[in-house]
């Protein structure tokens, strides 16, 4: 069975130390598609780079300006 997680923070800064073996734990146990979510300018910079780095990532991203 594949999972789909719809709303993830793998780019908050608790994932520094360990970000790239939490997403492959989360990926080989089944979560074959991830949307990082960024909510400010900086997260979502780290949150296309996540997605461009991982296929079975996707970017969420919200502009702030206006």
């Amino acid at each position: 069975m594949e999972f789909f997680d719809t709303h993830a923070h793998y780019n908050d800064e608790q994932f520094n130390e360990d970000r790239e073996e939490i997403i492959k734990a989360v990926y080989e146990a089944g979560v074959t598609r991830i949307v990082v979510v960024g909510d400010n300018v900086e997260n979502s910079k780290k949150v296309i780079e996540l997605a461009n780095t991982h296929d079975f990532m996707y970017a969420a991203v919200r502009n702030t300006s206006k």
